[in-house]
């Protein structure tokens, strides 16, 4: 990034947390980098999860759990549940946080936040053309497949291994405000 992207001024590299960062020397914004969230869900219902398969690169065909980007004006739970309505046909509401992988590269940083949801209703349903598969599978019929994505599986197992101990939303008083949602273990 060249300019600033608020009052376009030239940017310069000023120490700033530490390093040297491309800095306004206008309206002090500062460039921390590209960065992007994702979300993924994990829905069981029956004992059996959720997968989708892929109509478009990258790894056209394969089974994943669905998922996809967090817009700048929506909270991660309001993405997770959005991408597995438009990815499967599911409607479902949060019920924890499984885990974060963060992965640096090229085009930017990605946190990915993988989600266990309970399912409302709905039955699976695809596109045919960014989703050309959807269904519940077992344990049994998701080690019998080939090319499922390795991170769904290791989501898959966790959801369903565990019941307990995960991260869900808290809203205590003192941290609750519009925009904030804090996701904690559960108290005692």
């Amino acid at each position: 990034m060249k300019y600033c992207p608020k009052c376009s001024t030239e940017l310069v590299m000023r120490p700033n947390g530490g390093r040297e960062r491309p800095s306004c020397p206008s309206c002090d914004f500062v460039y921390f980098g590209e960065f992007s969230i994702g979300v993924g869900g994990v829905v069981i219902q029956n004992g059996k999860a959720l997968l989708i398969r892929r109509g478009i690169e990258p790894r056209r065909g394969w089974w994943q759990i669905p998922g996809g980007y967090c817009e700048h004006d929506e909270s991660i739970h309001e993405a997770v549940v959005r991408e597995v309505f438009e990815e499967a046909g599911i409607e479902a509401r949060v019920e924890s946080v499984l885990g974060l992988r963060h992965s640096l590269g090229a085009p930017s940083a990605n946190v990915y936040v993988i989600f266990r949801l309970i399912p409302i209703r709905g039955e699976p349903r695809v596109d045919g053309e960014e989703i050309t598969g959807a269904d519940f599978f077992s344990l049994d019929e998701l080690e019998q497949m080939e090319k499922v994505q390795s991170l769904s599986k290791w989501a898959i197992h966790t959801a369903l291994a565990r019941q307990d101990g995960f991260l869900r939303i808290d809203e205590p008083a003192d941290l609750a405000r519009p925009g904030y949602t804090l996701f904690g273990l559960p108290r005692e």
